[in-house]
């Protein structure tokens, strides 16, 4: 749902410079050498790579806001944007399934939760909340969501386990995913929690709904566009201080997706999307941008094939000594640390992916291709 009623270009800017920061982070040439704002917090914290998932579900969002505006003044129905919209999240949710069993395809560690199933689930209950209540009701889910989910995470007892808290794996979260997905978790969390998993998912919802307020904002026909920057400018601050007070008492922690985390990154998510527009759509400032608009057309495509790449390049391999290495191992090893140090060695190992990905996603925007699900 990339299109709008008059093509917004700084959106697909901003999720151009959001799925290449999602690539290069995601894939170093060691996870051991990443310089700290290119690595999640280890728990509570926000780092600029913690900044990049729900800066997504925003651009989700906004998208919503304005894929449907377009649709219904077409004469779309509801139920027809319903049914849509149900079946592009069911595709992106079997894609992440995908990739989770890639390349192994091994169904005994089976992970459910993932990266694109939680966008899909994002997508689709914002999308009914988008279709089915109005805007007032809309902040009103907002704020719901995050006070709700504050007062269970910190008043409510954990069965088993006793009072709440916030730890790793006796938080409620953590109960509840294992509750219903004993054994399909993944091992980052050694089975005990994913920072993916069902409970967490309900507050990322509500940073979808930011895209879509902020959507709503931005079709206003009621507002200039000068006014409209004013608006989120002041409510992009407004959101990155609250969040910051909140997080006194219910600290940022992007693997729970605190409410205060939420609000945050939200806030920096209007901020970020408030300067593109800025730039790129009322100064016109849109001289070599055309390389990262690439990546935002094809922004499911790009992120899909970058996980097969770095799937692919960390396969281990027996080499003439009969040790194990995997592509990767050897380009960091052998090449790239006789070049640089291991820190600089590992970005300029994303670099590279990321360079590989460019000639697909270069190839499709040249010849005017947008691969939609």
């Amino acid at each position: 749902m990339e299109e709008t009623n008059t093509r917004v270009t700084s959106l697909d800017f901003f999720r151009g410079a959001t799925v290449i920061a999602m690539i290069v982070v995601n894939d170093p040439g060691s996870s051991k050498f990443r310089y700290q704002q290119l690595s999640h917090a280890t728990w509570e914290g926000c780092t600029a790579t913690d900044l990049i998932f729900p800066i997504f579900l925003f651009i989700v969002g906004v998208s919503i806001a304005f894929a449907f505006d377009k649709s219904i003044s077409k004469g779309k129905t509801r139920r027809d944007l319903l049914i849509k919209s149900i079946k592009r999240a069911v595709i992106i949710f079997m894609l992440g399934l995908f990739l989770n069993l890639f390349p192994d395809f091994d169904f005994t560690s089976f992970r459910i939760p993932g990266v694109l199933q939680r966008i899909a689930l994002v997508f689709v209950f914002c999308a009914v909340i988008n279709l089915y209540a109005g805007e007032k009701s809309q902040y009103i889910w907002f704020i719901s969501i995050l006070v709700g989910y504050f007062i269970i995470m910190t008043f409510v007892p954990i069965p088993g386990i006793g009072r709440p808290n916030l730890d790793p794996t006796n938080n409620f979260s953590a109960w509840f995913d294992r509750l219903l997905l004993n054994g399909y978790m993944g091992g980052k969390g050694k089975g005990l929690y994913d920072s993916t998993g069902i409970f967490t998912t309900v507050p990322a919802v509500a940073s979808g709904l930011s895209g879509v307020l902020v959507g709503h904002l931005f079709l206003s026909e009621k507002m200039t566009d000068n006014v409209k920057l004013i608006w989120m400018f002041i409510v992009g601050n407004i959101l990155l201080v609250v969040g910051w007070i909140w997080s006194f008492e219910f600290p940022m922690i992007k693997r729970l997706w605190t409410s205060s985390y939420v609000l945050y990154t939200s806030g920096m998510a209007i901020l970020f999307f408030a300067t593109s527009y800025w730039f790129i759509d009322v100064l016109g400032y849109q001289k070599k941008i055309k390389p990262i608009l690439a990546f935002g057309s094809n922004a499911l495509i790009a992120y899909f094939a970058a996980s097969i790449l770095g799937k692919s390049t960390s396969l281990k391999i027996i080499d003439d000594n009969g040790t194990l290495n995997s592509i990767k191992d050897l380009m960091f090893n052998e090449v790239l640390t006789r070049i640089f140090n291991p820190y600089n060695a590992s970005l300029v190992y994303s670099i590279l992916s990321l360079s590989i990905l460019f000639i697909l996603v270069w190839g499709l925007f040249r010849r005017n291709i947008i691969i939609k699900v």
